[in-house]
C-alpha cells in the first residue's frame, strides 16, 4: 500500500476521482496545466511559488505522485502537513483535530499541557505528545497516524486521523518508496 491506495480507503469517490484527475497531466508531462490548477500543491511539497521554477524543475525532476496525493489530503482537509522544525505546533493540532471531530477533552488537554514542536532528532516532543493524544484518541476508534516523507524534504510529516481498523490495515501493509511510516 502507498499513498494513493490509502487516499482510496480514506476519500469519498468523487474526491478521489479529483485526485486521479490530479495526478493525470503530471503523468501525461502537461506541468503547465497541473501548475495552473494546483499551485498550492506544488508550493507545499515543493516550495516553488512561480510557473517558471516548476518548468525548470520539471525538466530534469518529476513531481512525486504520492507527495501530491499527499498535498492534495492535506489541502482538503484530510491531513496535516507539518514541516521538522516547528516552535510550536498546538494550534495546528487543536485545529486540526477539531476540524476532523476528534477534539476529545483529554486530547486537546495534552495538546495544551505543553508547547509541541519537532526538531528533527530525539530532543523533540512530536513523537510522544502524538503517541499520548492517540491512547485518548484510541477510545473513540480513531488513531492518528504520521508518515515522514524521504523524496524532497527529510523531516516533513503528514498526519492523518484514520479509523483504527484502517490504520491497522494500512499499517500491516504499508509499502512506498517515498514515505515511511513515523507513528
Amino acid at each position: 500500500m502507498d499513498m494513493m491506495e490509502l487516499a482510496k480507503l480514506i476519500l469519498p469517490p468523487e474526491e478521489y476521482g479529483e485526485l486521479r484527475e490530479a495526478v493525470g497531466p503530471l503523468e501525461a508531462g502537461d506541468f503547465a496545466a497541473f501548475y495552473e490548477k494546483y499551485p498550492g500543491i506544488v508550493l507545499s511539497v515543493l516550495f516553488i511559488d512561480n510557473l517558471e521554477e516548476f518548468l525548470d524543475f520539471s525538466k530534469e525532476n518529476t513531481l512525486d505522485r504520492e507527495c501530491v496525493c499527499a498535498a492534495f489530503l492535506c489541502e482538503r482537509g484530510y491531513g496535516l502537513s507539518v514541516g521538522g522544525y516547528e516552535d510550536d505546533l498546538t494550534r495546528a493540532l487543536v485545529g486540526f483535530l477539531q476540524g476532523r471531530g476528534a477534539a476529545a477533552p483529554e486530547a486537546l488537554e495534552i495538546l495544551q499541557r505543553e508547547r509541541v514542536y519537532t526538531a528533527c532528532g530525539d530532543f523533540d516532543n512530536f513523537k510522544r505528545t502524538l503517541s499520548e493524544v492517540n491512547q485518548v484518541l484510541e477510545g473513540q476508534g480513531v488513531r492518528l497516524a504520521v508518515w515522514e516523507d524521504f523524496v524532497y524534504c527529510d523531516c516533513e510529516y503528514t498526519l492523518l486521523l484514520l479509523d483504527r481498523a484502517v490504520e491497522e490495515r494500512v499499517h500491516a501493509g504499508w509499502r512506498s518508496e517515498s514515505f515511511m511510516i513515523y507513528l
